[in-house]
């Protein structure tokens, strides 16, 4: 992240493949994969499933190293040999991606998420009791009231409605601002904040859209300053009381990494579960089988439904590691300061591991997807992201007898890591 061999080898070894077991250093003049191939927008598994049977590991012609088989990417994730943090990539100095002296690199640069021990340990301590298992559970209610409310909104009478627009991204929204403790505003500009930003987790993000992104965070930064000071007058219960709270027992917790993990809890709270949300329905509705399976026993199949929608349609399709010394793959050696890009996505469909992993499969059992990435990095709203599309998908069972898509032609947003839909447009009726 002296030579050692990728933690699990036990585990990838049974796997390997006759593409795996001579595997050399792929040169940028021949390297097979291009992230920056429209196909990796529009069909990615077909695009992952073309470049495994060259083989498991490849790198694009950008100098990235892709992962696409379940053990690596598992193996890389839990290894504590591995860095989180971009400064250690060979680039960053010279690259300065989060835009140099930008309100987004400052930010950046204290993300739990791009930390490694023990500053990370410190951060993610600070919120994880916030999201454990049983802490969401106590929620439940409160997050299905939310979601029927909402739904009760959309038409049930045959007119179309663009699901995204109308659900799937308000519902994280108001979820987690109101599990933070930040009042939301004015949803269109908050909305407009996370996408800008969450753009910069893009591997081919544009400077352009980086700098979209350093404004947005600028700006971000300036309404949460206003939150944070509005809760130290009047505290409550919130993840942001809690936040504050800690820094009585932290010295360290400064209110620079207050800021910069409550910016991150708010965009990452959110973007991939309103993902999940749409890529799952969408997946229902293209494979009408499954959906009427749902719909004959939604309180026993909905858990592994939400882990097949993840599963198929991985909200997040890639998850970074830095090498900080080299790294071997079997006979595959990575020099210090490269980044390893776990293909979660394309993991999620190995058939090594996954039986007819093109086949939505909502009973799929055993199912050890990926989606939200692995080690001591495992998302921390894992939790809190499950919960929401089970209740979510529940109320719009209880609300709607039918669902059907009004255009078939699908427009996914320009991201290729955050992989979700622009729009979904349905019409309903109501449950008779």
């Amino acid at each position: 992240m002296t030579l050692h061999a990728l933690e699990a080898p036990a585990a990838a070894a049974g796997h390997q493949t006759p593409a795996d077991t001579a595997l050399t250093v792929p040169t940028l003049a021949r390297a097979l994969a291009d992230l920056r191939d429209p196909a990796w927008l529009t069909a990615p598994r077909e695009q992952a499933a073309r470049l495994r049977e060259r083989g498991r590991v490849h790198r694009d012609t950008q100098g990235l190293w892709l992962l696409l088989g379940h053990a690596d990417c598992r193996a890389v994730m839990q290894s504590a040999r591995l860095s989180r943090d971009p400064r250690q990539h060979s680039g960053y100095a010279k690259q300065r991606p989060f835009v140099a002296g930008s309100a987004l690199e400052h930010a950046a640069e204290r993300f739990m998420l791009f930390n490694d021990a023990p500053v990370h340990t410190r951060l993610r301590r600070v919120v994880a009791a916030a999201f454990t298992p049983v802490t969401t559970r106590t929620l439940r209610e409160s997050v299905a009231a939310t979601a029927r409310a909402l739904v009760a909104t959309l038409p049930a009478d045959g007119t179309p409605f663009d699901f995204m627009r109308d659900f799937a991204q308000v519902l994280p929204i108001r979820v987690i601002c109101d599990l933070l403790g930040i009042d939301a505003g004015d949803f269109d500009q908050a909305k407009a904040w996370s996408d800008a930003a969450a753009r910069v987790v893009e591997p081919l993000a544009s400077r352009t859209e980086r700098a979209e992104g350093a404004r947005a965070v600028a700006e971000l930064t300036a309404f949460l300053e206003a939150q944070v000071a509005r809760r130290r007058v009047h505290p409550g219960d919130t993840v942001l009381d809690r936040m504050i709270a800690a820094q009585r027992d932290e010295p360290a917790f400064d209110d620079d990494e207050l800021l910069a993990n409550l910016i991150l809890l708010f965009v990452a709270g959110h973007e991939t579960t309103t993902n999940l949300l749409g890529n799952g329905l969408l997946a229902l509705l293209r494979h009408p089988d499954q959906f009427a399976l749902l719909r004959s026993d939604p309180a026993t199949l909905l858990p592994s439904a939400v882990e097949e929608m993840l599963r198929y349609e991985s909200p997040t399709n890639m998850v970074a590691r830095i090498t900080i010394e080299p790294w071997t793959i079997r006979d595959l050696t990575v020099p210090a300061g490269e980044a390893l890009y776990c293909m979660v996505g394309a993991a999620n469909h190995d058939p090594a591991v996954f039986v007819e992993p093109g086949r939505f499969d909502i009973r799929r059992n055993p199912n050890p997807q990926l989606a939200f990435g692995g080690g001591v990095h495992y998302c921390v709203g894992a939790p809190l992201a499950r919960l929401e599309a089970e209740v979510a998908f529940e109320a719009l069972l209880q609300r709607f007898g039918t669902l059907a898509l009004v255009d078939e032609e699908i427009r996914w947003r320009p991201m290729i890591n955050l992989r979700g839909l622009q729009a979904l447009h349905l019409r309903g009726q109501a449950r008779s």
